[in-house]
């Protein structure tokens, strides 16, 4: 029998769960991810921090999770204002932490190639992430598939397997329309490992992408709020010099209930 201990976040309303340790076959992992899902059913994603000196994360899905490392962020500050550095994707170290306002951040590890966006057709791109790959869909171009916003997971799912993106390791659909005077994600989330689909309450990596987007066609760094299907916002940040993208960094408030859950497995 093995006894799990986690934490669940809610970024930007995007409910995380975090499992205390690290050390866990493939295999466990997702029998874990599974079990946590089930008892909790509005848990979205899990990952695994280690609590043993480094600071590390790691998600069920070998994903790179950018909500998921702001809550590790949030997690081993203890909400405190603070910056540390994090082991994400096993191999990928970034810069995180809690800002004055008490908004978690965290960087988004990018390629450094300036071919990591693909326009397949107008108003659709293909962004290439490390650890996922975002499909951005333009308000022009989604108003078709938002008419039955109850199809939206499995239209998402087709245009993956229309896309040929089926051995990627995670790939999201960000499906935008304006809201607001703000841009809004729909955000479609399928991970391969643990063969996961969701219709996400909130993605930071997919507001990365559709900033970076916005980046690619103004040719000049962007900064912008992103609405979530929470109503809550995650801010996107992106610098683009020289046709390349430098930097990026989301940031977006945390909520946590300072339960710690216990699970046997």
């Amino acid at each position: 029998m093995i006894q799990i201990k986690y934490s669940i976040y809610k970024p930007a309303g995007n409910d995380t769960a975090l499992v205390y340790g690290t050390n866990y076959t493939k295999t466990i992992k997702k029998k874990i991810n599974n079990a946590i899902m089930k008892k909790h059913t509005n848990v979205e994603q899990v990952g695994f921090i280690n609590n043993n000196g480094k600071k590390e994360l790691q998600m069920a899905g070998g994903e790179f999770c950018g909500n998921a490392t702001r809550s590790a962020a949030y997690n081993y500050l203890h909400g405190m204002q603070g910056k540390i550095q994090i082991c994400v994707n096993a191999k990928d170290t970034i810069i995180a932490g809690i800002d004055k306002n008490k908004k978690a951040w965290c960087e988004i590890p990018l390629y450094k190639n300036s071919n990591i966006i693909t326009e397949k057709e107008n108003g659709v791109f293909i962004v290439e992430m490390k650890g996922i790959t975002i499909i951005v869909i333009q308000e022009f171009k989604v108003k078709k598939y938002l008419r039955n916003k109850n199809k939206l997971k499995q239209m998402g799912r087709n245009l993956i397997d229309n896309y040929n993106l089926v051995n990627n390791s995670a790939v999201g659909v960000m499906f935008c329309e304006k809201e607001k005077e703000k841009i809004k994600i729909n955000p479609i989330v399928w991970v391969k490992d643990i063969d996961t689909l969701f219709y996400e309450t909130a993605c930071g990596s997919g507001s990365t992408a559709v900033c970076m987007v916005e980046s690619y066609l103004k040719k000049q760094s962007q900064k912008i709020d992103i609405l979530q299907p929470s109503g809550l916002i995650i801010t996107a940040s992106v610098d683009y010099k020289n046709n390349k993208f430098e930097k990026a960094i989301i940031s977006g408030h945390i909520e946590n209930d300072g339960m710690i859950y216990s699970l046997n497995l």
